[in-house]
């Protein structure tokens, strides 16, 4: 049986620890290490949650800290080794379904699954989100990373998505190729690397000293990954089929430029975030394409 002064006392210690070292949230956070710290022993779960809060300190996401996190509804197991879910990703995830659902509706009570690409998906967060939300999806995931592969396919198998999620390893769509999924996908969703490779060798210290350096650097101007979705992801879509992205701040106009130059998309639309900045790019494959 818990005692509640001991629980009191932890809950103090761990409280008065984050607010010293300028934690945002100190009692939020307190409450989720011990509820997380839970089922040791009273001395090890005491010795348990101040590791877990001197972690939150250093600097390491509270996701990692936790060891979980919860996206789109969904309760993802988090590591290092896959980037930690963004707020700005949900906004994409939550974008996906609304015209998932649209089309669906378009389609009529008779209409199958859809079909969904998440290409470069970490640790499956927009795969078993959009998967949660809607359960018509059919989804596709794949990334590079072979340690954000293992850690998706463990999060698919615990949902129970397993017959509804597959997860691939590989560079972009050379995963999906030779499956039959050429000109069958409805959406594609896509959290790319987006910071410019200089800017993360000047500033990226702190934050790649727990999250993998693959899932920010974008190359050059931060567009590399972004350049080969675009051309890549037409052989998969069918004519009307959406492309859609997270970006990073200010990334909009360049965006407009890439999708714009390939005259194989309609005219990208933006999804802001509640700070009013264009966070998700939208747009549809053209049933003609242009020159």
């Amino acid at each position: 049986m818990t005692d509640p002064t001991r629980e009191n006392f932890l809950a103090g210690l761990l409280v008065n620890l984050l607010v010293t070292s300028g934690i945002t949230d100190p009692m939020e956070n307190a409450i989720r290490i011990m509820e997380t710290a839970r089922g040791n022993d009273q001395g090890c779960r005491r010795e348990r949650a101040l590791e877990m809060a001197q972690a939150l300190v250093s600097g390491m996401p509270l996701s990692y800290v936790l060891g979980k996190q919860t996206f789109m509804n969904a309760e993802l197991m988090v590591a290092p080794g896959a980037l930690a879910p963004r707020a700005e990703t949900e906004l994409l995830g939550v974008t996906a379904v609304e015209l998932l659902r649209t089309l669906s509706a378009q389609r009529g009570a008779g209409a199958n699954e859809v079909h969904v690409i998440d290409m470069c998906c970490g640790l499956g967060n927009l795969a078993c989100g959009i998967a949660n939300a809607f359960r018509p999806a059919r989804v596709w995931a794949s990334d590079l990373s072979a340690t954000a592969v293992a850690l998706a396919r463990c999060n698919v198998e615990s949902l129970g998505f397993s017959a509804r999620i597959e997860v691939m390893q590989g560079d972009l769509f050379a995963s999906l190729a030779g499956r039959g999924l050429e000109h069958t996908i409805d959406a594609i969703v896509c959290n790319p690397p987006c910071i410019f490779s200089r800017r993360l060798e000047k500033a990226g210290a702190k934050l790649l000293r727990y999250e993998p350096r693959e899932a920010f650097d974008g190359g050059p101007y931060g567009l590399l990954i972004y350049q080969r979705v675009i051309k890549d992801a037409l052989p998969f879509l069918r004519a009307n089929g959406w492309l859609m992205f997270e970006i990073g701040q200010g990334q909009d106009g360049l965006m407009e430029f890439l999708f714009k130059r390939t005259g194989a998309y309609t005219p990208v639309e933006f999804v802001n975030n509640a700070s009013g900045e264009a966070r998700v790019a939208v747009a549809k494959k053209r049933r003609r394409i242009t020159a």
